[in-house]
């Protein structure tokens, strides 16, 4: 009696183990969610020689000791997707172009930009303003007085 007792068990040890090979064989693999690029940076579209005032030269910013402070938030931002940008409140994106704005809009014929500015350079004001396509940020203004879009405070 004892040795159909291991023999049973044999068997049942030999079918669970068939069991398990063919549930592993069929198991769907769960999707892992696709990862979003990362925040990239483009100087394409930055105005050098226009509208300054009320935007700012690279050298101003460098003066002000605000150049170094931009390009460390670039840092920050580059190692994050849009999504969690927009989230931690690096980069704040606007519609369209703002009405009250103290520049002037250098792509009137484009349609849909999303405007955006990056906040909190080294204080409240100083600000980065331009526009974002998918995961690139293209430079257009630098806003060391916070007029691209002043609050009305």
């Amino acid at each position: 009696m004892s040795m159909s007792k291991k023999k049973r068990k044999r068997l049942n040890a030999r079918s669970s183990n068939a069991d398990i090979r063919r549930k592993a064989k069929n198991r769907e693999e769960r999707k892992v969610k696709e990862e979003l690029p990362l925040m990239i940076f483009s100087f394409k579209d930055f105005q050098y020689n226009n509208q300054i005032p009320p935007g700012q030269t690279y050298e101003e910013w460098q003066e002000k000791e605000l150049l170094a402070y931009m390009l460390t938030k670039f840092g920050y931002i580059c190692n994050m997707n849009r999504i969690e940008a927009e989230q931690q409140k690096y980069i704040k994106v606007y519609s369209n172009f703002p009405p009250n704005s103290e520049f002037t809009n250098p792509f009137p014929d484009v349609e849909n930009l999303q405007w955006a500015v990056i906040m909190n350079i080294k204080g409240q004001k100083p600000r980065v303003a331009g526009h974002v396509i998918g995961h690139v940020f293209y430079v257009v203004f630098l806003d060391m007085e916070h007029q691209f879009y002043p609050s009305s405070r």
